[in-house]
């Protein structure tokens, strides 16, 4: 793991271990400055930290700290196959529908869709959106659009319109027609789960790493995991990481072999604060 791919935040990290360093650089013992880290929290913050510690307060920040820093460190990841997720499934619906995809009506979206779509247009500058002509358009539009409407198209379709004229849509038809196309190596990742490449599959996976990302992005603790909104189901950090591999290879092979490469998520789960026990307290069984 070499070069500028490396993480910054990861190439400054220390050599000790992590229970006598936090994971940014050390951090000063002194009151004060662990008091302004406390405040900055806040105690109802913190308390999940403590609970996690057994109540050891030095524990419960350095456990804080780490959360941050596992979290920077799937972002990092996410940054990239976002990214690689919203041109893959652009390129497939511009193949099928044309370079203004977003414009023609046979594509046929719900409404929850086309209210995320016209968020995205509006927030685009006015001479773009009155030029339409204007090559660069397509790309910003799918630059606004959040990683929610992409998974949101993979998702089984709802209603479009008012009554009387209100009528369900089909995402499963627009899989068919064009968006299975964006997942090249979705096909032999199915193989491998003995799962079969479908739709709801798909967007099983990307919705994972949506809800993850989320959660990162709104700076939710990640110590206990993650649920799924809607199942009784939580998963872990280490869960989260598999998941944004997993949608890496159904995009693209050679790109999930380098983000395995570069990722400093790995060696940060294993350095994950414990408490130290004394020579004279018995180790756990």
């Amino acid at each position: 793991m070499t070069g500028d791919f490396y993480p910054i935040f990861y190439r400054y990290a220390p050599t000790k271990s992590m229970t006598d360093a936090v994971s940014l650089g050390e951090f000063s013992r002194e009151s004060r400055q662990w008091e302004a880290l406390d405040r900055a929290i806040s105690p109802a913050r913190l308390a999940t930290y403590l609970a996690e510690s057994g109540g050891d307060a030095d524990l419960a920040r350095r456990l804080y700290l780490w959360d941050r820093d596992i979290s920077m460190a799937l972002l990092a990841d996410i940054a990239v196959i976002e990214v690689a997720l919203r041109n893959a499934m652009a390129e497939a619906l511009r193949l099928t529908y044309g370079s203004t995809w977003f414009m023609n009506p046979d594509l046929a979206l719900d409404d929850r869709s086309l209210r995320q779509l016209q968020r995205a247009w509006s927030d685009l500058p006015n001479s773009v959106r009155s030029d339409g002509a204007d090559d660069s358009l397509p790309g910003r539009l799918v630059a606004r659009c959040m990683f929610g409407f992409w998974a949101n198209l993979l998702d089984a379709g709802g209603y479009a319109g008012l009554e009387p004229r209100r009528r369900p849509t089909n995402y499963e038809e627009l899989w068919r027609r064009s968006l299975h196309a964006a997942f090249a190596g979705g096909p032999s990742e199915a193989r491998s789960e003995g799962a079969r490449f479908t739709r709801p599959w798909a967007h099983a996976a990307v919705r994972i790493v949506n809800n993850l990302r989320n959660r990162l992005a709104h700076h939710e603790p990640l110590i206990r995991g993650f649920p799924l909104p809607g199942q009784r189901l939580r998963l872990s950090a280490q869960d989260g990481h598999d998941a944004c591999l997993k949608l890496a290879r159904m995009l693209d092979r050679d790109l999930a072999e380098w983000l395995e490469g570069s990722t400093a998520v790995p060696q940060l789960l294993a350095r994950r604060p414990v408490r130290q026990t004394s020579a004279d307290e018995p180790s756990a069984p």
